[in-house]
């Protein structure tokens, strides 16, 4: 058993050519290839901070974060027990 800090990162489409896309899907990586998708937002400025929608996206995903941490969720199986907790 090992414990995994559940992180944030950008995923990128890197044989994209062009521009690149404004639409954000924000997740939490669980492991790979499994995320929590916990919003999205078309994202138009450098930072997610200079504008209030995409810096509510950021607000709940950290939130959404510390939701998984405090419920002990670190892999797709603690979230799976968590969920068929809330069905009971």
């Amino acid at each position: 058993m090992t414990i995994r800090e559940l992180t944030r990162e950008k995923a990128r489409n890197w044989d994209r050519m062009g521009h690149a896309s404004w639409l954000r899907i924000y997740a939490i990586r669980l492991e790979k290839n499994v995320f929590v998708i916990t919003g999205g937002a078309i994202k138009l400025t450098r930072t997610m901070q200079e504008r209030p929608h995409t810096q509510e996206q950021l607000d709940r995903l950290n939130a959404s974060r510390q939701f998984l941490v405090d419920n002990g969720v670190f892999d797709s199986d603690s979230f799976i027990s968590l969920t068929e907790e809330d069905e009971l």
